[in-house]
C-alpha cells in the first residue's frame, strides 16, 4: 500500500486516544475582528464576543466536516515538475496529490518542487511516497496530532476504494481552532 491510514492501527505511526470532549464546528463569529484606520479589534476581545453570544455550538468530531472539497491531483503518468509547478500556482495550493488508476500513490508539496528545481533532482526524489491518509470518519483531534508529530502539512481524506475525497491541511486546522468556538476545543 503505498500510504498509510492513520486510523487502522498502523505501527508506523503513535496512536492517540480520543479526547471525551471534541471540538466546535464552525460558525460565524458575532463579532469578528475588524480593521478601522489601521487599528484592529483585540483578539482576545473577539474571543470574549463571540464567546457570550447566543448561537448554539455544534460539536466536531470528524474530518468530514472540516475537509477542503473537490480535490485537485494530477495522474502519476502526466506528471512532470514544471506541470505540478503550474498546477500547484494556478489552484493556489500547497499539496498536490499523486493518483494512479484513480487512487492515491503520492504526494508532492511546494517545498519539494522549490528543492527540486534548485537542486535538479530525479523525479523519484521530490515524489513522497510515503504518504498518511485518512478516511471521512477520522477524529480531527488525530489528525491535528500525525500532522503534528509527523511534520507534514496536509491529510488526504480517501474513501474506501482509496480515491481522494478530500483534504485537511494546516490551515483547516488552525481555521477551526483559532475563528470558532471556544478556545476548549483543545483541552
Amino acid at each position: 500500500m503505498p500510504f498509510i491510514m492513520i486510523d487502522q492501527g498502523s505501527s508506523a505511526i503513535r496512536q492517540y486516544t480520543v479526547p471525551k470532549q471534541s471540538g466546535t464546528a464552525p460558525l460565524e463569529a458575532s463579532n469578528p475582528v475588524r480593521s478601522v484606520k489601521g487599528q484592529s479589534q483585540s483578539g482576545h476581545q473577539a474571543y470574549a464576543d463571540n464567546q457570550q453570544s447566543n448561537q448554539p455550538i455544534q460539536k466536531v468530531y470528524q474530518a468530514f466536516e472540516i475537509m477542503s472539497q473537490p480535490v485537485v491531483s494530477m495522474d502519476l503518468s502526466a506528471l512532470e515538475l514544471e506541470s505540478a509547478w503550474q498546477t500547484m500556482q494556478q489552484y493556489k495550493i500547497k499539496h498536490l496529490p499523486i493518483t494512479q488508476n484513480g487512487t492515491l500513490n503520492a504526494i508532492v508539496s511546494e517545498g519539494d518542487i522549490l528543492k527540486a528545481l534548485a537542486f535538479k533532482h530525479p523525479r523519484a526524489q521530490w515524489l513522497q511516497k510515503k504518504v498518511y491518509a485518512a478516511t471521512e470518519q477520522t477524529d480531527i483531534h488525530q489528525l491535528a496530532h500525525v500532522m503534528f508529530d509527523e511534520h507534514i502539512g496536509c491529510l488526504p481524506i480517501v474513501n474506501e476504494e482509496k480515491e481522494i475525497i478530500g483534504m485537511v491541511t494546516r490551515s483547516d486546522i488552525l481555521k477551526l481552532t483559532s475563528q470558532y468556538g471556544p478556545m476548549e476545543f483543545w483541552a
